[in-house]
């Protein structure tokens, strides 16, 4: 084949003006998502503080987010680097937070229309540079502008930390709220999740003064979240071969089941607000920050209302990054059928193991509060009864004013039920060996329609107009007989129903 030499017109790989306006809608899905990968380069850079400062000089609206650390800061060379889209120290490393070299320009410029950041090793020697979308959508800023050292006008202006490195947003016009409020709100709720396990390590996040509390989505440790989740068995430690060599690699998995008896009555705003309601889902850890939260390894098993109780978390190092399938924005997760195939089958089993518990707690809390529902039926009704004697003919009338009360406990006894009057309450306790309760009694509790919770409440109506029938009785002899009958109606109820 001969080939032609033609003239034609030089184009560069990227052509820098329509890039610098698309790669701005390319990928964060929200401020919180953006800012995160500024406090993972100062993670990165051994900081131990990191200070958010949301800036609004003309009253509400917000115009200016800075993003400073105390880390090892740049210097010059690397500051430049650190600006350019792919440009990185780190390329392709698999040890930390990043990995592309594309957190900080994208990020910043996802938010903002320009960036300056600012560094130094010593606090006498401060180097900054800029990103500008106007100045590189007008042809006038090309390559990333050599470092400028910068001298602070007052005292106050220097840094506070020996080192560090201060990266300065402004002409926002992307942020996901206009007014600090709300912004702070949403930054404190997912900075304090996503980054929740170097907070718990002693790191420190700061949003306008305010430090940002830890937030584990499974409820097990303390934080600005609900804590009293309980771990769900130990948890299950994968050996997986990572894809480009280097032997394997951890994947660990653990799970949590909330505390539904103690949470279920809390209303559904505070639900909501807590996280509980609607939280199903996998939160997704890697290298010891959350990257996705989502129904993730669960095969064939939909979501349900009962999955609100329980949490899972996955954690993995960056080496597996291509069997999770890390997006370069750290912002979620696509894992790929070899990973599914490892991890599915015992997560699957596990989720629905956990709907199935929680699903019968759910029903003995609903027939508990039945049981109260039949109670308080009986105590308003009990006014239409003639009131109730003392033992002795010359004792006043009383009636049930303190109320009736249903519960169900194993007895040492024939009887499938045993009435007590104490004072002015009336207590019912059902006989949980009895086979009456686990034939008919405990599984109308356990079901979840309509016309068994309305036989069950009659049933429990009839057990406590028994009840207060056989309370009424005054002499000993009636009382015993009573019991006798009792006795001998349960023997009788067991031997037709076996």
């Amino acid at each position: 084949m001969t080939r032609t030499a033609t003239a034609f017109a030089d184009y560069p790989l990227v052509a820098i003006q329509n890039f610098i306006q698309a790669t701005r809608d390319s990928g964060y899905k929200s401020t919180s998502s953006a800012l995160a990968e500024l406090v993972d380069n100062s993670l990165e850079a051994d900081a131990s503080c990191v200070g958010i400062t949301i800036e609004t000089p003309d009253g509400d609206e917000l115009r200016s987010i800075s993003v400073s650390d105390n880390g090892t800061g740049m210097p010059p060379p690397t500051l430049q680097l650190a600006l350019q889209f792919g440009g990185s120290t780190r390329f392709n490393s698999r040890r930390g937070f990043g990995r592309y070299g594309m957190g900080l320009p994208n990020s910043s410029l996802s938010q903002a229309r320009r960036v300056d950041v600012y560094s130094w090793q010593n606090p006498n020697s401060i180097w900054s540079t800029h990103l500008d979308v106007d100045e590189i959508a007008s042809g006038k800023l090309l390559c990333v502008p050599p470092p400028v050292r910068v001298r602070p006008g007052t005292p106050s202006e220097y840094p506070n930390s020996p080192t560090g490195t201060v990266v300065h947003l402004s002409r926002c016009d992307r942020l996901d709220f206009k007014t600090l409020r709300p912004l702070t709100r949403k930054l404190h709720a997912d900075l304090g999740r996503i980054f929740r396990k170097q907070l718990y390590q002693g790191k420190t996040l700061i949003i306008n003064g305010v430090t940002v509390q830890p937030f584990d989505p499974l409820f097990v440790d303390t934080g600005a979240n609900l804590c009293g989740a309980a771990n769900f068995g130990p948890p299950l430690s994968y050996q997986v071969s990572s894809p480009n060599g280097g032997g394997a690699s951890e994947v660990v998995v653990r799970f949590s089941i909330l505390p539904m008896e103690e949470w279920h009555s809390l209303s559904n705003a505070e639900k909501n607000r807590t996280g509980i309601a609607k939280g199903a889902g996998v939160s997704i850890v890697r290298g010891g920050r959350e990257i996705d939260y989502g129904w993730y390894f669960m095969g064939t098993k939909r979501k349900e209302n009962y999955d609100d109780w329980w949490r899972c978390e996955v954690c993995f190092d960056p080496d597996l990054d291509d069997l999770f399938g890390v997006t370069h924005t750290k912002q979620r997760v696509n894992p790929t059928e070899e990973l599914r195939n490892i991890l599915t089958p015992d997560l699957e089993r596990i989720a629905r193991e956990l709907n199935n518990q929680i699903r019968k707690r759910y029903l003995q809390i609903r027939g508990q509060a039945l049981q109260q529902m039949a109670a308080q039926t009986a105590e308003g009704r009990d006014g239409r009864m003639e009131p109730i004697k003392l033992g002795t003919y010359k004792a006043p009338r009383r009636g049930i004013t303190g109320g009736y009360r249903i519960e169900s406990k194993p007895l040492d006894d024939v009887s499938f039920y045993l009435p007590t009057l104490s004072g002015d309450k009336l207590s019912l306790v059902l006989n949980r060996e009895h086979n009456f309760y686990q034939r008919v009694y405990e599984p109308l509790s356990l079901a979840d329609t309509v016309q068994c919770q309305h036989v069950l409440e009659h049933i429990q109506l009839l057990l406590l107009a028994a009840a207060r029938a056989e309370c009424a009785l005054r002499t000993e002899n009636d009382k015993n007989a009573a019991r006798r009958l009792r006795e001998y109606w349960s023997n009788t109820l067991t031997a037709f129903l076996d």
